[in-house]
């Protein structure tokens, strides 16, 4: 049995494009290597009632930085809880308990956070 020839040609750009998308992936692993780590970012997120997006938000972006082996080697990430009254601040317990690049702090917290981070240069 022969594939039509549309289906042939598609897959072979289907794979070539896996293969260019994989060359990059290592070129820009190697480059990040050798700069020693530097360009390391943190993310602050502040929510306030939105415990059904928060948790689906924050995996979904650990998953495609391709880190969740990894945890300290890239970002970290800092949630903020802005006076909710669902289950929000739970959840981002509950991200900070699980993953140990992710923070969680009160609003009062956060210019003693800056000031540390900043100072510290981390």
């Amino acid at each position: 049995m022969y594939l039509p020839t549309y289906m042939a040609v598609s897959l072979w750009i289907f794979a070539l494009f896996g293969i260019v998308c994989l060359m990059i992936r290592v070129i820009m692993g190697y480059r990040w290597k050798g700069l020693g780590g530097k360009g390391r970012y943190s993310i602050i997120i502040s929510a306030r009632n939105q415990q059904e997006t928060l948790e689906g938000l924050i995996r979904g972006f650990i998953l495609k930085s391709g880190i969740n082996g990894q945890e300290d080697a890239l970002f970290s990430v800092v949630l903020v809880d802005g006076d909710s009254s669902d289950d929000t601040p739970d959840i981002m317990r509950r991200l900070a308990n699980e993953y140990t690049f992710v923070k969680f702090i009160n609003p009062d917290e956060l210019p003693s956070y800056l000031k540390g981070f900043w100072y510290k240069g981390s």
